[in-house]
C-alpha cells in the first residue's frame, strides 16, 4: 500500500516557507557563519537557500519547530550535495572536494540535531523521531498527543494516518480526511493522500468509493492511475456519472480549501 510511505514524503512537502526578509545572499553577507559549512558554489541552490533562511530565523527567534525543519532541511541538503559530490571536475577539482567537504558537514550536522532533539515533545519531531528511528516512546508521546486534540497539521495527520493503517483502516481513512480538512491556500496538497483513500477502500471492498479517489487523483495529475482496474471491481449497477460527479464535488472542496470530514 502506498500509504506506508506517506510518512517519509510528507517532510518533503510540508516544511515551513517562512516570509523572510532577507535574500539567502544578503543572508551569507552578513552572517558568513550560516553559510560557511555548505558548498559555495551552483549545486543545491534550493536546498542552501532554505538552511541559510531558517539559521538566521533560528538566530531571531529559536523554536522546537524550526530544529524540525532544519533537519528536513538538511535530509534534502546531503541527498542533493552527495550527489554533486560524485560529479567529477577535472578542470576544477577544488570545486569537487568542496562539495565533498559540504557532504561531510552536512551528515554532521544531521546527526548533531538529530541528537538535540532526540527528547524533545514537539510533534513533528516526535513524529519524526518514530519514522525515522522507530523510536516507541517518540510514538507513544505523539498518541498522547493525538488524544489531547493537538495534531492539527496535515502533516501531523498524515503521520497519524501511517500508524493506523497497518491495522485500522478506517482510522487511517478518519486521518487523511482531517488532513485533507486542514490544509490552508498557501499549502500544497500531498496527493498521494488520494491514492492512499483509494487503496484502503479498496482493501475494505468499498469499489465505488475506491473509484471516486482515484478520478479524484488523475483530476490532480497522479501519475500511473487506473480508472479502468477499479471499474472492474464495481457492482454492475453503479451509476458511473454519479460517483464522478460526487468525485467532482470533492475536488472543488478540495481545491477551494473547504473540505470537511
Amino acid at each position: 500500500m502506498r500509504i506506508a510511505g506517506i510518512v517519509l514524503s510528507i517532510f518533503a512537502i510540508t516544511g515551513c516557507d517562512v516570509l523572510f526578509p532577507m535574500t539567502a545572499a544578503k543572508i551569507c553577507e552578513e552572517h558568513a557563519e550560516f553559510c560557511a559549512d555548505l558548498n559555495p558554489d551552483g549545486w543545491c541552490l534550493a536546498e542552501k537557500s532554505r538552511i541559510i533562511k531558517h539559521r538566521y530565523t533560528y538566530q531571531q527567534s529559536p523554536s522546537e519547530l524550526l530544529d524540525y525543519y532544519l533537519l528536513e532541511d538538511f535530509e534534502k541538503y546531503k541527498v542533493c550535495i552527495n550527489n554533486a559530490a560524485q560529479i567529477e571536475h577535472i578542470v576544477q577539482v577544488e570545486k569537487q572536494t568542496k562539495r565533498r567537504q559540504a557532504a561531510v558537514n552536512a551528515e554532521r550536522e544531521l546527526n548533531r540535531l538529530v541528537r538535540k532533539t532526540r527528547h524533545s515533545k514537539e510533534p513533528h519531531l516526535l513524529l519524526y523521531h518514530w519514522s525515522r528511528f522507530g523510536r516507541k516512546d517518540a510514538l507513544e508521546h505523539f498518541l498522547v498527543l493525538e488524544k489531547q486534540g493537538k495534531l492539527n497539521t496535515p502533516s501531523l495527520q498524515l503521520g497519524l494516518a501511517s500508524y493506523y493503517v497497518k491495522f485500522d483502516l478506517e482510522k487511517a481513512k478518519r486521518a487523511l480526511y482531517q488532513a485533507l480538512s486542514l490544509y490552508t491556500k498557501d499549502d500544497d496538497i500531498d496527493t498521494e493522500i488520494f491514492i492512499s483513500l483509494s487503496t484502503i477502500n479498496l482493501k475494505q471492498e468499498n469499489s465505488p468509493d475506491a473509484y471516486v479517489w482515484a478520478y479524484v487523483a488523475r483530476e490532480f495529475k497522479v501519475a500511473n492511475i487506473s480508472l479502468g482496474d477499479i471499474k472492474l471491481a464495481l457492482p454492475t449497477s453503479t451509476d458511473i456519472e454519479q460517483l464522478e460527479n460526487k468525485a467532482q464535488r470533492l475536488i472543488d472542496d478540495i481545491e477551494d480549501r473547504v473540505f470537511t470530514l
